[in-house]
């Protein structure tokens, strides 16, 4: 067995195939990559994850681990000339040389490896550019929850309007995002599967089956066990308005930079709520939020406007990091909208254009500061102009 390549075409494959491999592994093999037919493969039985390398000399196949091997190729230069080669009579393990460096990892036996299932009954899935956008708008609702593992992952679906979309939800939130897939029934690809997919690049071609998706690319492929479970009717969640709802709009920038800021001040807790309203005329726009001790904060948002609003005693809470996340999704917009029946109904949140629905859910521990924050701004009191005037 003999391998001759460079420590950096090396790494680019194992750092591709690693996120399937776990460190912690009550299997050995599994903790091993198979370098085999000029490619890296690593496995956990619910993904496997191949790709090829550039090598001048590639004989025989070697089960070496993975984790060990990528530490060591990672610490030498890229273009570094690296040799990996089982010495005669070693039986359980393999050497690695580069210049000036001599190190021997074990092997485990190669026909240990296991093979990925195969399932016959696949199907070519339409697989257009825009499904890593897609995955990275829907990635931040994917649930942790292990008690509804339909959750844990994002599912190819369709819009109530019968739009392909790929969508997530967590209970609390809700991502829902154009992408031209022909799924015939809900797949859910579970959330391991997401490291590996954001670092290969767009997929050339996807077969679908009941049990697995499998993604190829040039040199590689990425096959992937699906959650055997219903994913819920989100449609029901979805609401839907009159022309005389009430909305608030902003710039998700600002709002950004707003509760980057709040969150500094009165903490980034993770069930920490922030409170928006707004005047009755709708031309002023304040976020609020309370610490743990006793620290306010408040802010006017001047890109902020609102429509329909009946004024400060009409109060919107929301999760400041779940806020923070959509803002973040939404930020090549100008100004998204938040739109709710009241305060304790779901609230769509569009930009005003894109291809992005968001649900968030509300909070309902409003911290009593916004009608105070909407009154001093209204009398200018946090205005530059007149502190200089009073002094």
């Amino acid at each position: 067995m003999l391998i001759e390549t460079t420590a950096g075409d090396l790494r680019l494959a194992l750092n591709l195939v690693k996120p399937a491999i776990h460190r912690r592994n009550t299997i050995p093999i599994l903790s091993c990559v198979l370098l085999k037919d000029g490619a890296a493969r690593a496995t956990d039985l619910d993904m496997e994850i191949s790709m090829k390398f550039a090598a001048s000399h590639f004989e025989g196949e070697v089960a070496v681990p993975g984790l060990q091997l990528f530490d060591l190729v990672s610490s030498l230069p890229f273009d570094m000339k690296i040799r990996l080669q089982r010495l005669q009579g070693d039986e359980h393990g393999v050497h690695i040389y580069f210049s000036g460096g001599r190190y021997r990892l074990p092997t485990l036996p190669t026909e240990d490896f296991p093979d990925f299932p195969k399932d016959d009954e696949t199907k070519r899935m339409k697989a257009p550019d825009g499904l890593l956008a897609a995955i990275d708008a829907v990635r931040g609702a994917i649930s942790t929850e292990e008690t509804r593992y339909y959750l844990n992952g994002f599912c190819f679906s369709k819009s109530p309007q019968g739009k392909s979309v790929l969508v997530a939800t967590d209970g609390h939130r809700l991502v829902a995002h154009d992408y031209d897939h022909d799924c015939d029934e809900s797949r859910i690809v579970p959330r391991m599967a997401l490291p590996a997919l954001t670092l290969l690049p767009q997929p050339q071609s996807v077969f679908q089956s009941n049990r697995q998706m499998r993604f190829f690319y040039p040199g590689g492929h990425l096959f992937t066990k699906l959650i055997d479970g219903d994913f819920p009717d989100w449609h029901r969640v979805v609401p839907y308005f009159n022309d005389d709802v009430k909305s608030l709009r902003f710039s998700p920038l600002e709002m950004m930079r707003v509760l980057n800021r709040i969150n500094k001040i009165a903490g980034s807790s993770r069930g920490r709520a922030v409170d928006i309203s707004a005047s009755s005329a709708g031309d002023m726009v304040v976020v609020a939020s309370k610490g743990s001790d006793s620290e306010e904060c408040a802010e006017r948002l001047e890109s902020g406007s609102a429509v329909n609003w009946s004024g400060p005693s009409e109060v919107r809470s929301f999760n400041t990091r779940y806020l923070t996340e959509i803002c973040r999704l939404h930020r090549q917009a100008d100004t998204i909208s938040i739109v709710a029946a009241d305060d304790r109904s779901p609230a769509r949140i569009v930009p005003d254009n894109g291809k992005t629905l968001a649900i968030l859910m509300p909070m309902r521990n409003g911290c009593g500061l916004v009608g105070k924050a909407l009154l001093a701004f209204a009398d200018g009191a946090n205005d530059t102009a007149q502190a200089e005037r009073a002094a």
